[in-house]
């Protein structure tokens, strides 16, 4: 223990890391003004003093005065976001009215973002005086006043948050001593995501944003689980293991952003980014188990010769291991670089909602079942169940990790034979997995035989719009559309033009890009591309598989298994309810088939088909190559 805290304290690393957060911390702390001597005066002329601008309980309705001083420093921004609830009426600064005509009426009474204003032309550096009209109709009200930087400010921010998210990546990868292509590919899945994210608010391409953040905001105020009866509607029917975690990260927020929901909003998006990461490492990890079956093993005694002694004391630089790692390791690094850089899990990383985190649980948990399936190692198992049971309480469609784990546990009992060891192995996971679907599923069940849900997951049917609601034939379901697929670069879930009646069109292009549209011109043509590349790597894949051997199926075991009972859990959801299922509900299957892609390459190696196994590790990399152009026409 002193050893490691004495590490600790003489590691660089740690240092850089103080000082960059501490920049971060200062730089945001630094441009904000200061607010002192506010009075507020309701509509029945009755006066107060507050500490502050923001939001409290409403006393009466009709217009609100707020007025008091801001004092602005030599490096306060005079570029302010207010945020009125309900309707800011007017504003006065130094006595100058703001011409708030060029805001839009919207931007006037949004109680989320409110709008920005430059003020550089009514404030001063020292004391400012302001007053602020605004209507109020009950509830909540208020304004509230955050400054922000700009453009030369946010790009400074998001560079020290990139130095430190790196910082902090690559200190957990050396630490884990993981090999150079899950290195690399890891910090450039980071990268890549920061990019997204820093273009990227959180209201833009969300789903559900407001159900998912209410249920963080009523954790804050209650820490305890809501009501059965909430699960009626909203996010409440989600079990709460995200939401707690997002409650934690909302309230520290609101210690320097009280309620700027801009802010509270990007630090949840931070939040989804770290469970992204944690979803590209197992995945990486997953991948490389899997291909360290087909590596060939090295000779055990090679004799010593002068060229080793000296290779050792020279001790080979990164850049010289790098491309040792590119020669030997080629397939890691293609295989891995369609996982990490795969278009739609970009697009999930920085989005709200318990998705990431279910991602993250579901392949930790599944990496653990490959050891426990590979090694017999009880300990396995036990962090296999365990994890397990948190992606359950993350998200009911965890559950499918105990079909995965009852189905290789009573392959390995037959199997064997030993029926009494594996019985006593499986007692403690068994009761930790099903303690988890029952707190999943108790709320539901029981709103269900209430009458009060018509489903026990999927909520009422009737109060779908009918828009939403697709055809449930075969044709539907056999059919894909290959035109329409890669000729429409992206699909919509309200036009039928764009494939969305058939379920592999709408599910394989949402697959790629989510079911959204960009308009840059290089999003759209890149976007036609990896279309085009996906529908031939699928193509190749299925070819793969006839070369399969079954040492290879059965090496696959448990990807396999997770692949299947996801894909049948999303048909099964589309014939039950036909409206359009998109991919974020299964994205963990790409490691399924990452893996039988490269299986599928392995496969025409083994039997002396090099051209085809090629053209398979070529199509990979372009797709790559693509889906990182894909994200930068978004920037």
């Amino acid at each position: 223990m002193k050893v490691a805290i004495l590490n600790l304290i003489k590691s660089k690393t740690l240092y850089l890391l103080i000082i960059t957060l501490g920049l971060i911390a200062y730089s945001l702390q630094s441009i904000q003004p200061s607010f002192s001597d506010f009075m507020l005066t309701t509509p029945s002329g009755k006066t107060q003093a507050v500490a502050s601008p923001g939001f409290m309980q409403s006393y009466e309705s009709g217009v609100y005065r707020l007025a008091g001083t801001i004092e602005m420093n030599q490096s306060s921004s005079s570029i302010l976001r207010i945020i009125p609830d309900d309707e800011i009426l007017s504003l006065t600064v130094n006595q100058k009215n703001v011409d708030l005509n060029r805001i839009p009426h919207e931007q006037r009474k949004d109680y989320n973002k409110g709008f920005i204003y430059d003020l550089s032309d009514y404030l001063h550096e020292g004391k400012n005086q302001i007053e602020i009209l605004y209507s109020d109709q009950g509830g909540m009200m208020g304004i509230v006043i955050s400054a922000e930087g700009d453009a030369s400010f946010a790009k400074l921010t998001y560079l020290l948050l990139t130095i430190l998210a790196i910082l902090i990546a690559l200190k957990l990868v050396n630490k884990l001593k993981f090999s150079i292509p899950i290195k690399v590919l890891f910090i450039g899945a980071l990268v890549i995501r920061l990019v997204y994210f820093m273009v990227t608010p959180g209201d833009v391409r969300d789903h559900d944003l407001g159900d998912h953040i209410g249920y963080s905001e009523y954790l804050t105020q209650h820490w305890m689980p809501p009501p059965v009866d909430y699960a009626i509607g909203g996010a409440f029917f989600h079990p709460p293991l995200y939401y707690y975690t997002g409650a934690i990260v909302y309230k520290a927020t609101q210690l320097i952003e009280p309620n700027n929901k801009v802010a509270i909003y990007r630090v949840q998006q931070l939040l989804s980014l770290v469970y992204s990461m944690g979803f590209v490492l197992f995945g990486l990890m997953i991948l490389n188990e899997l291909l360290n079956l087909y590596r060939k093993p090295k000779l055990e005694a090679e004799p010593i010769t002068p060229a080793h002694v000296q290779e050792v004391q020279e001790k080979p630089g990164f850049i010289r291991r790098l491309c040792k790692s590119l020669k030997e390791d080629s397939l890691l690094w293609i295989i891995g670089a369609l996982f990490a850089f795969w278009p739609s899990a970009i697009i999930h990383s920085v989005r709200i909602g318990n998705d990431p985190l279910l991602y993250f649980l579901f392949t930790a948990s599944l990496y653990y079942i490959v050891l426990w399936y590979r090694h017999d190692q009880k300990r396995d198992l036990m962090i296999a169940s365990i994890v397990g049971a948190a992606a359950i309480l993350t998200k009911a469609n965890g559950e499918i990790l105990v079909a995965v784990l009852g189905v290789i546990g009573l392959y390995k009992m037959i199997s064997t034979k030993q029926w009494a060891t594996y019985f006593k192995m499986a007692i403690v996971p068994c009761v930790v997995m099903l303690l988890a679907v029952a707190i999943t599923v108790g709320p539901g069940l029981m709103l269900k035989m209430q009458g009060k849900r018509d489903k026990l997951y999927i909520d009422n049917i009737d109060g779908l719009s009918q828009a939403n609601l697709v055809g449930n034939t075969a044709t539907n379901y056999f059919w894909f559309d290959v035109k329409i697929f890669i000729t429409e670069p992206f699909t919509d879930p309200y036009d039928d033009r764009m494939g969305r009646q058939f379920f592999w069109n709408y599910l394989g292009k949402t697959g790629l890009f989510g079911e959204f549209k960009y308009p840059s011109l290089m999003s759209i043509n890149t976007a036609v591309s990896t279309s085009f590349l996906a529908v031939l790597m699928f193509i190749y894949m299925i070819c793969g598989l006839y070369y399969m051997a079954r040492e290879d199926f059965k090496r696959m075991t448990p990807i396999l298994l997770s692949g299947f009972f996801l894909w049948a859990g999303v048909t099964y959801m589309r014939m039950t309810f036909p409206a359009n299922i998109d991919f974020r509900y299964i994205v963990p299957i790409l490691v399924t088939f990452c893996g039988l892609y490269a299986v599928s390459i392995l496969s025409f190696e083994r039997i002396g088909a090099t051209r085809m196994a090629n053209i398979g590790k070529t199509l990979s990399v372009l797709f790559s190559i693509s889906s990182v152009l894909f994200i930068l026409g978004i920037v």
